[in-house]
C-alpha cells in the first residue's frame, strides 16, 4: 500500500483482473463539478456586466415599479412584499454570481481555460442574466447592457452545454468558490 492509498482511503482491485482502482474521497473536502472550457473575453464580459449592474442606480423604491420589476423577473404576483424586501430580492442574483465569476477570474491563466461549475452555478448565472435583461428592457431603469453582453451570454451558453451532461469530475473544495 502506497502513501496515496493511505491519503485517499482504501483501494480495491478492479474486476476481471483489471488493475483499475477506486478511491473513496471525503465529502467534506471534495465536490462534484462540471469542467467547462471558457474564453477569457467571455469571463471578462460577465465581470463587466456584474460591475455595470452594481454601478447602475437602483430601481426607484416606488413599490408599484419595484413590484412590476419583480413580477417580470419571477412571474410571481405577491402584493404583500414590502419594497425593502423586494429590493433585496433584486440584489440576490448579482450576489450569487459575483463570487463565482471572481473565483474563476483569479484562477484563469490562458485565453482559454477550464472552470469548475458546481451544480446550481448555471441557474445562478441565468438568474443574473435575466435580471440584467429585464432591467435593460425597462424604460424607467437607467441600467444598460454593456457592449460586451454577447460575450457574457456566450459564457452562459458554454455553461449550459457543459452542465447538460452526466460527465462530472471530483475536485477538492479549495479549488471552488464559496457555496452559492
Amino acid at each position: 500500500m502506497g502513501i496515496l492509498d493511505l491519503m485517499l482511503g482504501n483501494s480495491d482491485p478492479g474486476e476481471q483482473g483489471v488493475a483499475a482502482k477506486s478511491y473513496t474521497l471525503p465529502k467534506e473536502t471534495h465536490d462534484f463539478v462540471y469542467p467547462v472550457a471558457v474564453r477569457r473575453e467571455e469571463l471578462e464580459a460577465f465581470a463587466e456586466l456584474l460591475e455595470a449592474e452594481a454601478d447602475a442606480p437602483a430601481l426607484e423604491v416606488e413599490s408599484d415599479d419595484l413590484q412590476a420589476a419583480f413580477e417580470g423577473l419571477t412571474g410571481a404576483d405577491d402584493p404583500d412584499v414590502d419594497p425593502d424586501e423586494l429590493a433585496e430580492r433584486m440584489r440576490r442574483p448579482r450576489r450569487a454570481a459575483e463570487p463565482v465569476i471572481e473565483s474563476w477570474r483569479e484562477d484563469f491563466e490562458r485565453d482559454i481555460d477550464v472552470v469548475y461549475a458546481r451544480v446550481g452555478t448555471y441557474d445562478a448565472l441565468v438568474a443574473f442574466i435575466k435580471l440584467c435583461k429585464q432591467r435593460d428592457d425597462d424604460e424607467d431603469d437607467a441600467f444598460e447592457l454593456p457592449e460586451s453582453f454577447p460575450d457574457a451570454a456566450a459564457l452562459l451558453k458554454r455553461l449550459e452545454e457543459g452542465t447538460d451532461t452526466q460527465y462530472r469530475a471530483v475536485v477538492h473544495t479549495d479549488l471552488l468558490p464559496d457555496e452559492q
